[in-house]
């Protein structure tokens, strides 16, 4: 899930749309400067003129009316260098240079004091000069995709910015003190080498989004319990082997993604993140989960997948609200009575030790798919027909040799799976008859 850059784009999808430079006239006086009635507090172009603001895409255009300046555009220009003319734009509030080679952000960056949108993604940077903390407009930042191994600590200056994209680099670490942007709603830092979190991460009470999956982090900070807005928190195939205590204080978390790490155990009162929608926890080696998760109350996603789970809690049976569980990838033989999951749709149970398809599936109402493939199940209870809403079975690599007419619902099936059962071919062909819509 990248969701700051996708909210990245579309800020500069915005920013970046087609006028004329004629418009821009219109809110300068004749001394260059920004006439008030179209400022913000700051003395900046405001947000409601600055979509309208006409992109100028190449320096020789832009130094014609180098005070107009409000919106540069030179992506994709093959630049190795930010070209010098740009620091001459001193009403410069977007700046756009995605995709050229750029190896070095100079000093002179801070001679743009106006600047609000500096997107740096996808060039060659392995240096960014200290003086970048001097930006304080600078209200998105993008250095993803470029060779950084570090960040100078004065990033953390940057006292407005809300938006920092650190994707695709070498960084082995954050700024110590980046918990000094307070304003910090999204931050993304995937596929770097980062081992660890700053303690003071946690005073990033505005964070709303962080993503620092595809890194090499071990454990995390207990300050992370102190982030109050976090909306999405992403830290899935990393290396961490235990969640602190302090996490389970994220009481209004909607979405958390921890899969791909090495965790044995969960805290006991992980149903204190009770406000958490989809929670994924697969591709780790849990051995047991909390009998707490009966607090997660509005719960519609859980992937348990590929863990070691040989049994579940009981409360599990309290998801009312919960429409996907993932459970492929475990040592499950039995499940606990599921018949309160009215709202259970999807149902993952994959390669498990399940020999008999438990009863308490076929208390599922409004069960639509149902998965249950490489197992040594040999034949379905009575009371499969039940399941009336089921669209998709899928009991490929179990052990039926048979399949009796009447066994499934009366409502047409859209996929009926039974490759990798040892059934003899001319029962393959009585089933085709009964069930022509299925697979071997």
């Amino acid at each position: 899930m990248k969701i700051q850059k996708i909210l990245f784009g579309i800020v500069f999808c915005t920013l970046f749309c087609g006028y004329t430079s004629a418009q821009n006239d219109n809110w300068f006086d004749s001394q260059g400067k920004i006439l008030p009635q179209y400022t913000d507090d700051n003395g900046l172009l405001s947000d409601e003129y600055l979509p309208d603001a006409y992109e100028f895409t190449s320096i020789e255009e832009a130094m014609l009316k180098p005070e107009r300046v409000l919106k540069l555009n030179l992506s994709e220009k093959q630049l190795s260098e930010i070209p010098p003319e740009v620091f001459m734009f001193s009403n410069l509030q977007v700046l756009d240079l995605w995709q050229n080679q750029i190896e070095i952000i100079p000093e002179e960056i801070s001679q743009l004091t106006n600047l609000q949108y500096l997107s740096l993604n996808e060039n060659k940077i392995k240096t960014i000069t200290s003086s970048i903390g001097e930006l304080k407009n600078l209200l998105m930042l993008n250095l993803g995709q470029n060779l950084l191994e570090s960040l100078p600590e004065e990033i953390s200056e940057l006292e407005n910015l809300s938006d920092l994209v650190l994707d695709d680099n070498n960084l082995k670490k954050l700024p110590t003190n980046i918990g000094a942007i307070f304003t910090l709603s999204n931050l993304s830092a995937v596929k770097n080498k980062i081992t660890e979190l700053p303690e003071s991460i946690g005073s990033l009470l505005a964070l709303q989004s962080l993503d620092v999956s595809d890194n090499e982090i071990t454990c995390l900070p207990k300050t992370i319990g102190t982030m109050s807005s976090l909306m999405i928190f992403d830290i899935h195939n990393n290396k961490i082997t235990s969640l602190p205590e302090e996490i389970c204080n994220l009481t209004h978390l909607p979405y958390f993604n921890i899969s791909g790490n090495k965790l044995e155990t969960l805290p006991k009162n992980i149903g204190k993140i009770s406000f958490v929608q989809m929670l994924d926890l697969s591709n780790n080696q849990l051995t047991n989960i909390p009998a707490t998760i009966s607090s997660f109350k509005v719960i519609q996603e859980i992937d348990l997948s590929n863990n070691q789970l040989s049994v579940l809690p009981k409360t599990i049976n309290s998801l009312n609200f919960i429409s996907k569980i993932n459970l492929s990838g475990n040592r499950l033989t039995k499940l606990p009575e599921l018949s309160n999951l009215s709202s259970l749709t999807e149902l993952i149970l994959d390669d498990n030790d399940f020999e008999v398809l438990p009863l308490t599936i076929t208390k599922l109402k409004s069960l639509e798919k149902l998965s249950i493939s490489t197992n040594k199940i040999k034949t379905l209870p009575p009371d499969f027909k039940k399941l009336e809403h089921l669209t998709t079975l899928n009991l490929s690599y179990n052990s039926f040799t048979d399949f009796e007419k009447g066994i499934l619902p009366s409502t047409d099936l859209d996929l009926l799976d039974l490759k990798g059962n040892p059934i003899d071919d001319n029962i393959k062909q009585q089933i085709k008859e009964n069930y022509p819509f299925v697979k071997f």
